[in-house]
């Protein structure tokens, strides 16, 4: 199998594009990953629930491009690829209800909100002793 690095392409990497968008009760994250098969993807939730990291490998087989003699134009990138997307800060998200889904070249990501209040910034008075 052969798989293109970024070196190989002048220092592009495969980074798939990705929406991030909030419903009334989830926090959703949808990657475009076609030709990514999903037993290849990777996805973890920091501990403190502010970055989310998906990552995995699109790989093309050898018999893809075995009989190719010349090419003329390469705009597909394989290999791997990790993506680090910070979450809102703001938000409570229910950690055992992640559910992550793969279709038609696409990874859709819910992870469902806490009910409640969202999380405001605290300020923290200091005092003189």
């Amino acid at each position: 199998m052969r798989t293109t690095s970024g070196a190989a392409m002048g220092g592009m990497m495969f980074h798939p594009s990705l929406d991030m968008y909030e419903t009334a009760d989830s926090l959703v994250v949808k990657l475009e990953l076609s030709g990514v098969r999903p037993d290849r993807i990777n996805i973890e939730l920091s501990a403190d629930d502010h970055v989310l990291t998906i990552a995995g490998e699109r790989i093309e087989g050898v018999e893809d491009h075995r009989d190719r003699l010349r090419c003329y134009h390469l705009e597909i990138y394989y290999g791997q690829f990790v993506r680090e997307i910070a979450l809102p800060g703001n938000l409570r998200l229910d950690r055992e209800q992640i559910q992550a889904s793969y279709r038609d070249g696409f990874l859709l990501v819910t992870l469902p909100k806490l009910p409640g209040e969202p999380i405001e910034k605290r300020t923290i008075p200091v005092t003189s002793e």
